[in-house]
């Protein structure tokens, strides 16, 4: 079941679903705060939280971005709604295929970006976003 958890204490709310991996410690999926969401970092796993590292790393992108999606989708929103992008890589040399893909997933103007080499073991990247929520 989806859910969202609000505090009053601090004004935020907790955002989670069901059509995304389960968080893998002691994190939301996202945090909504005023008018931004910060959806945390999305691996290619499926569902059930099971590692998709023997997939192509086309296929491990675009899980990775469905999953941000799925969690947006929660709020009515989606990648297109995003403002900032981090993205994780294992081996920056896959920056321009992750980016064919990416550009299938976001609207112009295309959010800011960063790229970070990462020492990942089991999976090729992670992702993670800000999103505007709609006025």
């Amino acid at each position: 079941m989806s859910a969202i958890t609000t505090s009053t204490a601090t004004m935020k709310q907790a955002v989670n679903s069901e059509n995304a991996p389960p968080p893998a410690g002691a994190y939301s999926q996202a945090i909504v705060c005023g008018d931004l969401v910060f959806l945390s970092g999305q691996t290619p796993r499926d569902v059930s939280g099971n590692r998709l590292s023997h997939l192509p790393f086309e296929d491990q992108a675009r899980q990775t971005l469905d999953n941000l999606n799925a969690v947006a989708s929660e709020l009515g929103l989606s990648l297109h709604d995003a403002v900032k992008v981090t993205v994780y890589l294992k081996n920056p040399a896959r920056a321009p295929d992750f980016d064919k893909i990416y550009r299938g997933y976001v609207a112009q103007p295309w959010p800011a970006r960063t790229l970070v080499q990462s020492g990942f073991i089991d999976f090729e990247l992670e992702v993670d976003a800000i999103l505007k929520l709609r006025s």
